[in-house]
């Protein structure tokens, strides 16, 4: 049975604020596979943190993979599509293997470039007394908060506290997020912390009727779910758009 939380948020009140694509997808290696959709005939760079990495591609994807590793970054492109293949990567300067799950999608590929980082470790860094600092978990409210301020304040004003990172998610439409509803939704922003994902998805009402929004309509898999406003306005008013704050245990588009 899917779970629906919804969280009583006070947020903006300022018009929808379109947000800018991401150029660079940041992750952090924390022992859990990395999940990479590359887009067929496209190229994509893997950037890692040092100059020398050494990858070994199956057998079974060998000839639909292009594959070159050059001071610390590989560039992946493939000739078709294809499901998940597991490709271990070694960094050769801090001897860290790196799991990827790749695969190859023509509609939830793509080309932006990957960045990934290491977590630190105590070794790593100094430590001024035995009180050393836990990583800080953010909640359902913080995380709503954050993708919403993403969405409506100033990009002057704009941060990402520590431990969250932006995610890029592929920004494609839909209309059967909402059961019972001519919805389209555009996922437009997302972020992760802690094994937890926030998207921020873009509401368009296509009725010519008001609709009174529902979070036991939405279809997935979500852990919560929090609409801006609780309805939307008829097509072509406007009122007929909001934002849509979903959390889950996994990038979107494997959640929806």
């Amino acid at each position: 049975m899917k779970l629906y939380i919804t969280i009583i948020v006070a947020l903006f009140t300022l018009a929808w604020l379109p947000t800018k694509s991401v150029a660079d997808e940041k992750v952090v290696w924390d022992k859990a596979p990395i999940k990479i959709v590359l887009k067929p005939n496209q190229e994509r760079m893997i950037v890692f943190p040092s100059n020398s990495v050494r990858v070994k591609v199956p057998a079974a994807i060998a000839n639909s993979l292009s594959t070159l590793s050059n001071n610390g970054v590989i560039y992946w492109e493939s000739k078709e599509e294809f499901t998940d293949k597991r490709i271990l990567a070694q960094d050769t300067v801090t001897k860290k293997t790196v799991v990827i799950n790749l695969s190859s999608s023509e509609s939830l590929g793509s080309e932006e470039q990957v960045t990934i980082l290491y977590q630190e470790s105590k070794k790593d860094t100094p430590s001024s007394n035995s009180d050393d600092k836990t990583p800080t978990h953010y909640g359902y409210e913080t995380l709503t908060r954050l993708a919403a301020h993403h969405l409506y304040a100033p990009e002057r004003l704009l941060s990402i506290p520590e431990g969250i990172h932006r995610i890029n998610v592929a920004q494609h439409s839909d209309s059967h997020l909402i059961r019972g509803l001519i919805i389209n939704m555009t996922p437009v922003i997302s972020f992760s912390s802690g094994g937890l994902y926030i998207t921020a998805v873009k509401l368009e009402n296509k009725q010519k009727e008001r609709v009174i929004l529902d979070p036991r309509q939405i279809r997935g898999n979500w852990l919560a779910a929090t609409f801006q406003h609780a309805s939307l306005g008829p097509t072509g008013e406007i009122t007929d758009t909001t934002a849509l704050y979903l959390i889950s245990d996994r990038p979107f588009w494997e959640s929806f």
